[in-house]
């Protein structure tokens, strides 16, 4: 900013410059020229009055041929005429001079004196037009006209030889101070001429300086401007001027172009600028935030503090036909005026290293955490419900690993198999939570979420797949590494001395559990659940003993998920609880128990109930089935709706609801034991769950 002031400086004392050298030889000029037009003017006027000094002489010269020719009786006529043309001349040329100004007056007044004097002598002279002359037979003489007239003649002729030289010095007085006016004027000019052409010479070498000054200086500017296209060509922040019509100047950073993948940016809008890369959400508030920064009281630290683009997400061009996410960071500082603001300087940096690199830290963080608690809550936990959980999971995942491998070409074909992947997945999450095993549980929740943004996608193909098999080959090492802490956990606990060392059982292998281990992980989920909710209940199972051990398993997975959808849509808050006359603690149920040939669980809670009206709803809002379908359906049809895939009453998904997946699963694993599932409700009173089993293979109980 400095440099360009002292540039407009110099433009400005440059012009100064000219424009006074204009003025002054303008102001010579216009002088020299009065000066000029003066001394043409004094050198005429001298020039008649030169010739006015002849006239005394030439008159008494004239006067005496006159006399001299009326002495020899000679024709007088042309001398007449003559004499008459002289003072005819003198007249006038006395006239002209007496109009000029600035002569000697006291010359001029005792001249014009003296010619007036002659026109008494000289007009009889010139007044005679007779015949002089009377001729005889023997000779010539004067006639009586012409005797008067001579005596006029010599009349005049001895007045003019008398006053003749005195006329002529007064005349020579007035031509003398005509000289010396002209010779003044003169001098005047020469020094006015010099003066102008020194002045010239002064303002042109103030100007030849004051250009040179200039071509310095914008020789500076221009290596100024050099190294601040190095500079903006090297930062490598962005850095951009918003006028108040919010768009970019015409000088902005190289880093701009790297990204936002464009090269243009003058007179780009800040809206446009950030349009089809953000949200119309945060475009909107950016721009409101940009408005702000243009008011006069808006306080600079302050906007700081709210502003909304200090770490914004974009989603930019790859170049690969793709999109890339990045963080841009946007600073603003206002360039003030003597009127005001006049520019915004925006700063944007790309923060993406630092945000990835945050995020890592803190998911290590999480990790180590996750793993400290999963350390604890398996000193807590009985290992072998963790090593049949572990073993469960390993099949689990190559049953996944089987489904991803199964080829697939059509839209339905994918949406087959992405149905697969989310009920093994969600089982094995529910499974993880009962144990409490919150590290696996939030992988597999990752992975549930990746299965989601597939499902939302038009369409697919293999590739697709390929990031969430790299999930799962770190959800099976996360696995391995579990593993191995249960085995070194174990070996700790058989071989710590106790008091009831020879009290204990032999060790027990890792993978096999009953029915009582069934029964506690439910308790603990139960527990957990009533506090990550924020609800009371109790939960009793009688009867998992006749539970066959073929089916041990599958009864667990449908347990687990219908604890949890009981925790989240049935239980209440105590405090709905009590409004609806209920007791403040829910009350969770589950028998297990022989039916002629099969078997019957039964799963209950006092919460909520189910509503079909709302099924149907959230049917309609999930695009399971449409508007006109779901007002065919009457109640019963309705509550089948919950054991559609994808279906779920909550909007928004958390690691206990909102897949759609839970009783999915369970129908799925019911059916596939060949039994049957059905449902019955009174909405704000209790939901009840009833599975019919068949004879198992295996009928030896735990």
């Amino acid at each position: 900013m400095l440099l360009s002031g002292v540039d407009r400086n110099r433009r400005l004392l440059t012009a100064a410059a000219g424009f006074l050298l204009a003025a002054v030889m303008g102001l010579v000029l216009i002088i020299g020229f009065r000066l000029a037009t003066q001394i043409r003017g004094n050198v005429g006027t001298l020039q008649r009055a030169s010739e006015l000094e002849t006239y005394p002489s030439v008159v008494s010269q004239q006067l005496t041929a006159l006399r001299e020719r009326l002495d020899t009786l000679e024709y007088t006529g042309h001398v007449h005429a003559e004499l008459a043309e002289s003072v005819r001349g003198f007249d006038r040329d006395f006239a002209a001079l007496e109009r000029e100004h600035d002569l000697d007056p006291a010359a001029m007044h005792a001249a014009t004196a003296l010619w007036h004097s002659y026109t008494p002598v000289l007009t009889p002279v010139l007044a005679y037009h007779g015949e002089p002359y009377s001729d005889t037979a023997t000779n010539s003489s004067l006639s009586r006209s012409g005797r008067v007239f001579y005596a006029h003649v010599r009349r005049a002729e001895l007045f003019a030889q008398a006053n003749a030289a005195a006329l002529h010095r007064q005349l020579a007085a007035v031509s003398a101070s005509l000289q010396a006016r002209t010779a003044a004027a003169a001098s005047r000019l020469r020094w006015l001429l010099s003066g102008g052409v020194l002045a010239v010479l002064l303002l042109g070498l103030a100007a030849a300086y004051l250009q040179l000054a200039r071509a310095r200086g914008e020789r500076a500017a221009r290596e100024a401007q050099e190294q601040t296209r190095d500079i903006l060509a090297t930062v490598r922040e962005g850095f951009f001027l918003l006028d108040a019509d919010y768009r970019i100047g015409a000088v902005w950073s190289k880093a701009l172009t790297h990204m936002f993948g464009r090269e243009n940016f003058a007179g780009l809008s800040f809206e446009e600028l950030l349009r089809d890369k953000v949200p119309p959400e945060t475009l909107a508030t950016a721009t409101k935030f940009i408005k702000l920064l243009w008011g006069e009281r808006a306080h600079e630290n302050l906007m700081k503090s709210i502003n909304p683009l200090g770490q914004l997400e974009v989603s930019m061009d790859n170049g690969r036909g793709g999109k890339e996410t990045r963080y841009l960071q946007f600073d603003f500082h206002r360039v003030t005026g003597p009127k005001g603001v006049k520019h915004v300087l925006c700063a944007v940096g790309d923060i993406t290293s630092s945000v990835l690199l945050s995020r890592e830290l803190h998911e290590a963080q999480e990790n180590a955490h996750s793993q400290l608690d999963m350390m604890v809550s398996m000193l807590h936990s009985d290992p072998l419900q963790i090593g049949t959980f572990l073993d469960s999971a390993s099949a689990g995942l190559k049953h996944i690993n089987a489904i991803l491998k199964e080829p697939a070409r059509s839209h339905a074909e994918f949406s087959k198999k992405l149905a697969g992947l989310a009920r093994e997945l969600h089982a094995m999450k529910g499974e993880a939570s009962a144990l409490n095993l919150m590290s696996i549980a939030q992988r597999v929740h990752h992975l549930e979420d990746m299965v989601a943004q597939l499902k939302g996608r038009s369409e697919l193909t293999g590739n697709d797949f390929l990031p969430m098999v790299l999930k799962l080959d770190e959800l099976l090492a996360h696995l391995r590494g579990v593993r191995e802490m249960t085995l070194r956990l174990t070996a700790l606990r058989d071989n710590a001395p106790s008091p009831e060392a020879t009290l204990s059982t032999p060790a027990l292998r890792i993978g096999s559990s009953g029915p009582e281990e069934l029964a506690a992980t439910l308790h603990s989920l139960a527990r957990k659940l009533a506090q990550d909710h924020g609800k009371e209940f109790s939960l009793t199972v009688n009867g998992l003993a006749d539970c066959p051990r073929s089916y041990l398993s599958t009864v667990k997975d449908c347990l687990i998920q219908m604890l949890r959808n009981s925790a989240v849509h049935g239980i209440e808050t105590n405090e709905v609880r009590r409004a609806g006359s209920k007791a403040a603690g829910g009350q969770v149920r589950v028998d297990f128990r022989r039916a002629g040939a099969g078997y019957e669980l039964l799963f209950e809670d006092d919460g909520a109930g189910l509503s079909p009206e709302t099924l149907k709803e959230a049917a309609v809002r999930k695009n399971i089935i449409t508007a006109e379908q779901a007002a065919q359906l009457d109640n019963r049809a309705a509550l089948a709706l919950i054991f559609k895939p994808g279906f779920s009453t909550r909007s928004e998904v958390s690691m206990d609801a909102g897949r759609g997946t839970g009783m999915d699963v369970v129908a799925k694993a019911v059916y596939g034991l060949g039994g049957k599932i059905g449902v019955s409700t009174n909405p704000g009173r209790f939901t009840r769950f009833k599975i019919a089993l068949p004879a198992a293979s295996e009928t030896a109980v735990a």
